[in-house]
């Protein structure tokens, strides 16, 4: 088969003639429009396309993305900046504020039921989500103390399209970290995120029991478990599995419900990259069910620039990192929201008068016909006037959100120590107790911590793993921030994950 030159009519392999030869003189090279005519191109086969479907699809694009500006310019930007990094990029950290809410048809549709920092190590390819208790309390401009939950709905209340940077604000105060960035979606958004990408298949990796889970009349639906093993959740299930805060068998915990959340969006995430977003259907179906459930300051390129990141993010280098009460830095406790300060003791109210023993009926004791089996409790007398009592989540006593900040500082490695919950069996053989006490404070970090004191003392500090390399996150961490030497067997008198036999050494600053 012959191919031919289409400029000269001639076959590739013809004898050129020089110009000096008497021959013709080829014409000019072709010069390159560069960039802008095939942006110009794209750009119109995407507006035009659009308005295949009507105009409803840049038009739901445009609800969606909280940032005003003209839509062209919108997708304009889609085409010609796909490459552009996202803020924090460049410096090695992405941070996004999620946040999930009730929506229309829930009372309080706007108070953030769900809020995490999902932070990106753009150069480890690492995620930490950070869950912030929505009972953080917080002060809020005009308003006073408040929980962290209401940022974003007093916010949008006041002024649409103010609820993201005022719970973005929120977030940053509490973590210290630079947020440039949220997406909020409700319950139905979720549920039909859920349903449009066919389901999530997901691992139960501990079967449990919620019977305490709401239903949409403000009761509870009938007790519901998750059984250990894969399961393939509709949009309802994941929303349940999700949210659930009452579990048995340990999933009760802030920590349980953020590792269960990080299941179903890595979940969600496979689906989604699965998807041809080229496809303009494909986008007129994600657009029609997210418009009234789904919120963003992110811009289409962004978008675009953040799921070419997400895509190279292993799902092992997922962390979770629940911000839950614990020893030495996060405590709860009944606040008073008037003042920001620990609420007044309450007072029983006075008992009832015990009526005096009567004989009773033949074979009743008489104590138990005059206490029947149906009285009252005795109640609480009502705070004083203008006491706001709530149920708090603070830093502790003589701890400030600076601390909290400190923290935070090193999420991933925290969020790795979560994960793998290493028990360590610390015996003190420095021959003094302040060795110990840096070894203590890992217990905030998610970690399970015994000291004993050694018989005999020991000059060098020697860490034992029994886990055979099954916990290098923990291993790294300690030998990161401690001064051991490793042993090359594990120590088979313990139980622990490691063993540490602390040495004269650990009391060298």
């Amino acid at each position: 088969m012959n191919s031919f030159d289409g400029i000269n009519n001639q076959a590739p392999n013809a004898q050129y003639i020089p110009p000096t030869m008497g021959g013709f003189n080829p014409p000019p090279p072709r010069k390159r429009r560069g960039r802008k005519k095939w942006v110009i191109l794209a750009l119109l086969v995407i507006v035009g396309g659009a308005l295949a479907f009507g105009t409803s699809l840049l038009s739901r694009a445009n609800s969606i993305f909280t940032n005003k500006q003209n839509i062209f310019k919108r997708f304009g930007q889609l085409i010609v900046s796909d490459d552009k990094p996202l803020q924090g990029e460049e410096q090695g950290q992405v941070n996004i504020l999620l946040m999930g809410m009730g929506g229309p048809g829930h009372d309080g549709p706007l108070l953030t039921d769900t809020m995490i920092v999902a932070s990106i190590d753009t150069r480890t390819s690492e995620v930490a989500l950070v869950s912030i208790p929505r009972d953080f309390m917080v002060r809020l401009d005009g308003r006073g103390y408040s929980k962290v939950n209401a940022a974003y709905a007093y916010a949008e209340g006041g002024q649409e399209g103010g609820g993201g940077p005022a719970a973005i604000a929120e977030a940053e105060e509490i973590t210290g970290l630079n947020i440039p960035y949220f997406a909020a979606i409700d319950f139905k958004g979720f549920v039909k995120a859920v349903d449009s990408v066919g389901g999530l298949d997901v691992m139960v990796d501990t079967t449990f029991t919620d019977s305490q889970y709401p239903n949409y009349n403000n009761g509870y639906i009938p007790p519901i478990t998750f059984k250990q093993g894969e399961h393939h959740f509709n949009g309802e299930t994941a929303l349940i599995y999700a949210r659930s805060r009452h579990g048995n068998n340990g999933e009760g915990s802030d920590f349980a419900r953020s590792e269960r959340q990080k299941k179903i969006m890595l979940a969600f995430k496979d689906e989604v990259m699965a998807l041809d977003l080229t496809n303009l259907g494909t986008l007129n179906s994600l657009l029609s069910d997210f418009t009234k459930n789904f919120r963003t300051n992110m811009e289409p390129f962004e978008l675009l620039r953040l799921a070419k990141l997400g895509g190279s993010i292993n799902g092992d280098n997922v962390f979770s990192l629940a911000l839950d009460p614990q020893a030495d830095v996060i405590c709860d406790g009944s606040y008073d929201l008037a003042t920001g300060r620990p609420a007044p003791a309450r007072v029983l109210a006075p008992a009832e008068p015990v009526a005096e023993p009567v004989e009773g009926e033949e074979g009743q004791d008489a104590a138990e016909a005059a206490t029947p089996a149906d009285a009252a409790p005795q109640e609480y007398l009502p705070d004083p006037e203008g006491v706001i009592r709530a149920y708090v989540v603070v830093p502790c006593s003589g701890k400030t959100t600076a601390d909290v900040h400190q923290y935070l500082s090193t999420a991933t490695a925290l969020a790795n120590l979560q994960g793998e919950s290493a028990t360590i069996e610390v015996q003190n053989a420095s021959g003094s107790a302040v060795a110990t006490d840096k070894w203590r404070r890992l217990a905030q970090y998610g970690l399970s911590i015994k000291v004993v004191t050694a018989k005999t003392p020991m000059d060098r500090t020697i860490i034992y793993d029994n886990t055979q390399g099954k916990k290098p996150k923990t291993l790294q961490y300690i030998k990161l921030n401690f001064k051991t030497d490793q042993a090359d067997l594990p120590y088979t008198q313990s139980t622990s994950d490691f063993v540490v036999i602390l040495g004269k050494d650990a009391l060298v600053p």
